[in-house]
């Protein structure tokens, strides 16, 4: 992130990590950004989080209170500047690392603790449960064990979904930005298609032969609901 701010054109940070595909084209995902205008994209959860990965005898500093979520985020770049500079931020971190599995803790409890300030940050209601109040579309994920699963046509690796080719159609449908997971050595064809699908849309923006509908996107009401 350090590294990133020395380039001064780009707005928002959307990490990466391997096993994933995009489901929207970049043409795409600037146009979803834009009418996310400085919103933040986490998962966040209290009443799904095993609290005990907290508890190491001390507090989080600055009265911040935890959250579980994703380490996936889609983050604009005066976030990315506070995380990178702002001392609230490293005191975090330090406490953080203390904890179990720190990286489905740090972004989520700064995006869902607006009293921090930091810009783009969450105001309402952070659970994402059944993605009704507050969507999370950073990444799509299909969990065995969500309450909001859906049918798995590949097969499950530690409770998630590794998608094959029966969940092409489902995939082609859904209005996240990137789907995770895939593997290379099960059901390739799935990621060729899906290749092979964003490389179409592209084509077809480009020439103006195809429209990409924004009203889901506009008519999200938690990306206004932000410090």
């Amino acid at each position: 992130m350090k590294d990133l701010l020395s380039f001064s054109k780009w707005k928002y940070f959307i990490n990466l990590t391997g096993r994933e595909f995009p489901l929207r084209t970049n043409y795409e995902l600037v146009k979803i950004l834009k009418i996310y205008n400085g919103s933040n994209d986490g998962e966040g959860t209290i009443k799904r989080a095993n609290k005990d990965r907290w508890k190491i005898g001390e507090k989080p500093p600055h009265n911040i209170h935890p959250v579980k979520g994703s380490v996936h985020v889609t983050l604009n770049r005066k976030f990315v500047e506070y995380l990178v500079n702002n001392s609230v931020a490293a005191d975090f971190l330090t406490w953080v690392n203390k904890t179990k599995i720190p990286d489905e803790t740090y972004f989520a409890t700064l995006i869902h603790n607006p009293n921090l300030g930091i810009p783009g940050s969450f105001k309402g209601d952070l659970e994402t449960d059944y993605g009704v109040q507050k969507p999370f579309l950073s990444r799509f994920k299909n969990w065995e064990t969500s309450p909001n699963s859906l049918p798995c046509n590949g097969k499950y690796v530690r409770t998630i979904c590794i998608f094959g080719v029966g969940d092409l159609p489902l995939l082609a449908r859904r209005p996240e930005f990137f789907a995770n997971k895939f593997h290379l050595d099960y059901q390739r064809e799935s990621l060729l298609c899906m290749d092979e699908l964003i490389f179409y849309r592209t084509r077809d923006e480009y020439y103006q032969r195809l429209h990409f509908d924004t009203e889901y996107y506009k008519n999200l009401k938690h990306i206004r609901n932000i410090v």
